[in-house]
């Protein structure tokens, strides 16, 4: 009886039995898993969703994030006014695509004193061309005068630089801040006379819209008041086949863009991401420029300077440490046609002599970056 009482007491309770061979031990704790690389994250501010900055943004996404060393966040921004202020006191933004011109404007009106030593620039990229889309009765910007343009909204970039346009011509417009996509519609029903907008050619902002809709783009003359600031351009119908004719131009300007930063001390942690992004940006800067990038790239010359800005450390010592030879290319066919045309185009503008020969380099150069090759 005793003997089957044992039994089972063993079996209802085993760890009796366990324990009568002494203390059950824990099993091993298992090894801590290696700790992951430390990720960098990069905020990229830039323009709205039809923007060329954007999709710069999401280009380098695309390339430099690996998703374990380097996060690249593309966002979309309100106009390079607001880019600017959320450069500087946003602490999710790191990096503000932004017009140069404004750059330079908002440090002239700035309540923020010393502002250059607040924002640095890693590198110049593309040009923006100025579009302005007006209804068919105009033929001419003069044409505008009292008119209803829309600038883009209020203390934006482009409304910045429109006001800049119309007042370096002499012209006296009714402006009007609208949303670009509020002012295509309006333009349509009749109730605009013209809207401005700023992006690399060719936008998707003006997808919605075709000449069967009696608009057409109107000529930006290159005025000695905009050549400080702004470079020529020319929109063609292979930009925009739905509202440029075939075998036409319309001449305008375009702006440049700058990838700009806010000044950090270089112990700090955001310096040493920005400096592995900045590396990895330019180490890669061929990549972009092949096929399957937006065309825009093939504008960016990322050691062109921005005069009156400091250039961000890390970005000028890789500058230095892969120098290379700069050469002026040879002339090639039809380049002494063009120049000689361009001669004609800035003499009819009174443009000054003075500074006639830098921009026909300039503009040839622009010229064959805009028609060269993709590789």
């Amino acid at each position: 009886m005793v003997r089957l009482l044992a039994i089972s007491l063993f079996i209802l309770f085993p760890t009796i039995g366990a324990m009568a061979q002494g203390p059950v031990r824990p099993p091993a704790p298992k090894a801590p898993p290696a700790p992951a690389p430390a990720i960098g994250t990069v905020g990229m501010l830039a323009g709205d969703v039809d923007s060329t900055g954007l999709r710069i943004a999401s280009d380098l996404a695309r390339v430099l994030d690996n998703g374990n060393e380097l996060r690249i966040i593309p966002m979309a921004g309100k106009g390079s006014i607001q880019n600017i202020n959320d450069l500087l006191n946003l602490k999710a933004v790191d990096i503000a695509i932004v017009q140069s011109d404004v750059l330079a404007r908002f440090a002239r009106i700035s309540r923020q004193p010393g502002l250059q030593s607040h924002i640095q620039y890693v590198a110049k990229l593309y040009s923006e061309e100025f579009h302005i889309l007006s209804r068919m009765q105009f033929s001419r910007l003069q044409d505008l005068t009292g008119r209803r343009v829309s600038f883009g909204p209020k203390d934006s970039g482009m409304a910045i630089t429109a006001e800049t346009v119309f007042e370096a011509n002499g012209i006296a417009v009714n402006p009007l801040y609208l949303d670009h996509e509020d002012a295509i519609e309006r333009l349509k029903r009749g109730e605009l006379d013209a809207l401005v907008y700023i992006g690399g050619k060719s936008s998707r902002a003006f997808d919605r819209i075709t000449h069967e809709d009696k608009v057409h783009f109107l000529d930006v003359d290159y005025l000695p008041g905009l050549q400080a600031n702004y470079l020529p351009a020319i929109v063609t119908a292979e930009d925009y086949p739905n509202l440029v004719a075939p075998n036409e131009s319309v001449g305008t300007i375009a702006v440049s863009t700058v990838m700009a930063i806010r000044t950090v001390p270089p112990q700090s942690e955001r310096f040493r991401v920005l400096s592995w992004f900045t590396e990895k940006f330019f180490a890669s800067i061929d990549k972009f420029k092949m096929g399957g990038y937006g065309s825009k790239w093939r504008e960016v010359d990322i050691r062109a300077p921005f005069r009156g800005w400091q250039r961000f450390q890390p970005a000028e010592r890789w500058l230095l440490a892969n120098a290379e030879p700069r050469t002026e290319p040879a002339a090639a066919p039809g380049d002494q046609k063009m120049k000689t045309m361009l001669r004609k185009f800035v003499k009819s503008q009174r443009a000054s002599s003075a500074n006639q020969d830098e921009l026909f380099n300039r503009f040839i150069r622009w010229y064959r970056q805009q028609n060269r090759p993709q590789r």
